[in-house]
């Protein structure tokens, strides 16, 4: 079978499509809610971090490679060509950032307020790995093969920031990248954590104006609740019997 264009529709797929679209959806209803009030940052917090993030990222993924997949190799961590992907990893972090410096040298970008920013934004991107990049993408390339799975897998992580970063076009190509380069070793190591860091960190606290929302202590404090729910939540998948992640 081809393995760049295929076609090879199933139920879980439809599956696939599913999740990705109840993730845009959490992410439009965040446009009801954009103001500074306590309900809206509540609603913000279910909607993004323990729906979204937690939810999707964590316990969903979590369970299909439970039940489903049998390993993280399913879905991008194969474990083949670590070192390799860890070095390439590094080293496209590097000229990213060489890159941005040479057009921006932003002032005060170790202040505590971006420090806040920098700690959600690397907790969100374990997501953005194990559910838009692994899960989603691998699906779509089991039904479509690596280039449709490229463009699809792009557009959803586009459309995922539809509720607090519209920049649609820009992230796109984005995820394009990130996409493309992962395929060079098929393993996430080579995007995750150095290079998609630099890219997501700059992005977001230097040049978005959505970083502004999540430079404060609130983010922090989000952050690190997230990250130990989904501590408890692995911990106790590991004590069940037959444990896979």
């Amino acid at each position: 079978m081809n393995k760049f264009f295929r076609f090879n529709f199933t139920k879980d797929t439809t599956v696939a499509f599913g999740a990705g679209a109840v993730m845009i959806f959490l992410s439009l209803i965040m446009l009801f809610f954009g103001d500074n009030s306590f309900l809206d940052k509540a609603m913000s917090f279910i909607l993004r971090d323990l729906l979204m993030i937690f939810g999707l990222g964590i316990v969903f993924v979590s369970i299909y490679v439970r039940k489903k997949a049998g390993s993280l190799k399913a879905i991008g961590f194969t474990g083949r060509k670590n070192i390799l992907s860890l070095l390439l990893d590094f080293l496209f972090a590097a000229g990213l950032l060489v890159m941005f410096l040479k057009d921006e040298k932003p002032a005060g970008i170790l202040e505590i307020n971006n420090l806040y920013a920098a700690t959600y934004i690397l907790v969100a991107g374990i997501f953005e790995m194990t559910f838009i990049y692994g899960y989603l993408r691998a699906s779509f390339e089991n039904a479509f093969g690596i280039v449709p799975a490229i463009l699809l897998t792009a557009a959803f992580y586009s459309f995922h920031h539809a509720g607090f970063q519209p920049e649609f076009l820009h992230l796109f190509f984005v995820g394009l990248m990130y996409c493309s380069v992962y395929y060079i070793t098929q393993n996430l190591l080579i995007i995750f954590p150095f290079f998609w860091r630099v890219g997501a960190l700059w992005d977001v606290i230097v040049s978005s104006e959505a970083g502004e929302e999540i430079k404060n202590l609130e983010s922090f404090i989000i952050a690190l609740v997230i990250l130990a729910l989904s501590v408890i939540w692995i911990l106790i998948i590991k004590r069940r019997k037959g444990h896979v992640i």
